[in-house]
């Protein structure tokens, strides 16, 4: 897919995505008020061997980039329908955005507009596509390059992600992640470290070997090391990654468990983060770590009552085996204190109480420092990929208790189990490390096209760790 900076020229489809009653009369178009009210809705118009594909972005006092990035996500999934080959991307006149952040959402959005997985379909759509330019009805773009390359690192990120997530169960176990990364960061200025068999038994990763011992499908312990400026302090980007979760003997209601493949939301965006940090060759001290396993039932398998004893000293008891997801991330937290972390994120499609809470639209995050906390809502604003801050209510650590451990992973109660889940992460991170906790069950995936998004995992988290680490 090449991108490319020019002027609008008549012959091209185009798409224009238009505001509640903007006049677009300069290109021969008389449009209504209807025409700039719904993203989801594309109108043809053609005019003079051009064709319009105009896409609404609502209100223009309440414009922000993530309705233009739909826009022209829509917009590209429209001109693969109808099989061009050029089309042309008119930006929004009249915005408080810089051209700059503007060319960077068209290629960011156009990527993961145009993205499918179809991989195992015998009848493919490729895209006819060939060639975008991003144009400008009120100026010059030359100069904006650099943000088509940033635009592009960012949404090709995000599909990564979403790859990642889609595979279907029987493509994608601990190994084949692991293999997955090793092959993607080679020759990237990024190392790859593979922790297996003895070796997480060595490094005490009880958590990870515990959930996983069900499975014959052994796991595995990532660690991804960009430390490309060594200056700055040491970055760690933890993601969860089971790479399927039945619950263990903990298990789940009857319904179709499929979509737990995408148990390893946290890890895909991992990869993907680092992906477009080290694409971008970003001046950034970041390792991604990833616990990696598959959550299943047989004679070895993890079973209730059990005692999990962490390198860090604390104890586990296991209440729940659906509850896993935090026992494999405290090891990856362990790990990233050992290694000197000073700011620490993890991901992770981790509750179900999270999602009811706040919906299929919106990840929780609770921090232990505001500067962290201030840090991922301010790179959330910048990637569309909403966050809203959930409080560490110490009260509510009690819940966590065991008469017989150090604390249980699941709550005595039925509710706040959102909360107490990022309470017992609380206990493996480090006195001084600065830590958030986002938590990814809701905006996972979608059941059908929905925004800049086609169904299926959505790749959320991507962006915004790969902006997390560059502040």
């Amino acid at each position: 897919m090449n991108f490319t900076l020019g002027t609008y020229q008549a012959g091209k489809t185009t798409i224009l995505p238009v505001f509640i009653g903007q006049n677009v009369e300069k290109l021969g178009l008389k449009l209504s008020d209807y025409h700039g009210k719904k993203k989801d809705h594309v109108v043809w118009f053609d005019h003079e061997g051009t064709r319009f594909v105009v896409v609404g972005l609502g209100d223009a006092k309440k414009f922000e980039l993530n309705k233009f990035r739909d826009a022209v996500a829509f917009g590209a999934r429209a001109a693969r329908k109808e099989g061009v080959a050029e089309v042309t991307v008119l930006l929004p006149e009249g915005t408080s955005y810089s051209k700059d952040d503007l060319v960077h959402t068209v290629a960011e959005g156009y990527v993961m507009g145009e993205y499918q997985f179809d991989k195992y379909k015998s009848r493919k759509e490729g895209s006819t596509v060939q060639s975008i330019t991003i144009a400008s009805l009120d100026g010059d773009l030359a100069g904006h390059e650099d943000a088509i390359t940033r635009g592009k690192i960012y949404g090709e990120g995000t599909v990564i992600a979403r790859e990642l997530n889609n595979e279907p169960t029987n493509k994608m176990r601990p190994y084949d992640l692991a293999d997955y990364v090793t092959n993607l960061f080679k020759d990237s200025g990024a190392t790859v470290e593979l922790f297996k068999d003895e070796e997480l038994v060595k490094n005490q990763f009880n958590g990870l070997i515990t959930v996983g011992r069900g499975s014959i499908h052994k796991p595995v312990m990532i660690k991804i090391n960009f430390q490309n400026d060594q200056s700055k302090p040491l970055t760690a980007l933890v993601g969860k990654g089971l790479t399927f979760d039945v619950g263990g003997y903990s298990l789940k209601i009857a319904r179709d468990l499929s979509d737990m493949r995408m148990d390893m939301g946290g890890a895909a965006a991992t990869v993907g983060a680092m992906y477009i940090l080290t694409r971008l060759n970003a001046p950034v001290n970041v390792v991604g770590i990833i616990g990696s396993c598959e959550n299943l039932i047989d004679n070895n398998a993890m079973l209730p009552g059990e005692i999990i004893e962490y390198r860090n000293g604390k104890t586990v008891s296991v209440g729940n085996t659906d509850a896993e997801g935090r026992l494999v991330l405290a090891d990856a937290l362990i790990l990233s204190q050992e290694i000197g972390a000073e700011r620490v994120i993890d991901i992770a499609t981790l509750t179900g109480a999270c999602m009811r809470a706040l919906g299929s639209k919106m990840a929780g995050f609770w921090a232990n420092d505001e500067s962290v906390a201030e840090t991922v809502e301010q790179a959330a604003k910048v990637t569309g990929e909403k966050v809203w801050e959930l409080p560490l209510f110490d009260e509510y650590e009690d819940l966590l208790y065991s008469p017989i451990a150090d604390l249980s992973n699941i709550s005595s109660g039925d509710l706040a189990g959102a909360i107490t889940a990022a309470l017992f992460l609380r206990n493996f991170v480090g006195e001084n490390q600065k830590w958030a906790h986002v938590d990814m069950a809701g905006p996972m995936a979608v059941n059908r096209s929905h925004s800049f998004s086609n169904e299926g995992a959505i790749g959320y988290g991507a962006r915004l760790l790969a902006e997390f680490a560059q502040r």
